[in-house]
Order: structure tokens, then sequence, then C-alpha cells
């Protein structure tokens, strides 16, 4: 399922989470309050995070729970740093993004295009249309 980019956000694959980081996606739900937040999000394949500016995340704390992150390259295979306005720091092969929204490689096909539909082909008429009625347009595509 996509999520729905904020203008900083840390990507984590889920299977990474369960493998690695100590006491999995349960416990880094926990540590990083994602039920907590409006800006969190989750899908079946992701959880993301978000903030105002990249350098806003403890990347130090993922270490130290279990997450791999080379320093010198810059890279992890866990997560991924992705900006709305610049795309990702760097490329993992289980994520695919635009300018709207990120999702896992392994996502139901359908959810892809909605993504794709809705940031690419959608027209501002209809977006302010669905806004005006309540529905919330940008947000993570569930099934």
């Amino acid at each position: 399922m996509p999520v729905y980019l904020d203008v900083a956000n840390l990507i984590f694959d889920k299977q990474a989470l369960e493998k690695k980081y100590k006491g999995g996606c349960t416990q880094f739900r926990i540590d990083w309050k994602v039920d907590d937040t409006d800006t969190s999000q989750e899908d079946d394949e992701l959880i993301c995070l978000a903030r105002m500016n990249i350098d806003e995340f403890e990347i130090d704390a993922l270490i130290r729970a279990g997450l791999s992150y080379d320093e010198e390259q810059g890279y992890s295979e866990d997560f991924v740093a992705l900006t709305r306005y610049g795309g990702a720091i760097w490329e993992v092969k289980w994520l695919s993004y635009n300018s709207i929204y990120a999702w896992h490689v392994d996502c139901k096909k359908w959810q892809k295009e909605k993504a794709f539909y809705i940031s690419e082909e959608m027209r501002m008429e209809e977006i302010s249309k669905l806004l005006d009625e309540g529905v919330e347009v940008f947000q993570t595509i569930k099934s």
C-alpha cells in the first residue's frame, strides 16, 4: 500500500524491522510513537516516519536498536530517507516512489495504479471537489 509523502520521511521495510530491530515492528511502533502521531503511517509492507527536516531523525537510535546504516556511504538497506521535493537520499531495491507516494515493490497492483492516478493524472478540479466533500485524497492507500 502506498504511503503519502510528507516533507521529510524515513521509510522502513517491515520485514527488516521484524528481523533486525530489537522487538520487531511492535517495539518499533512503541519506540517511535507510530500510533500516536498524525504524520506516521503504516501499511502492509512499510512504516513511514515524517518530520520537517531529514536531520531531525535519530539514526544512531536506529543503529543501536539493530538496523544497519553505513555512515561513510550514507546508506541502509533497512530504511530509506526520502524528501518530497528532493527524492530519496539513497535508493533501495524494495521501494518505488513519485512526488506524492512511496510504495513497496510488492504492494498490490491496484494500489500502485491508484497512487499513480492521484499523483499524475487527477485534475485539481477533481481533487478540490473531493476535499470539499470531506474525502481525504492524500492519505495512505489501503485495501
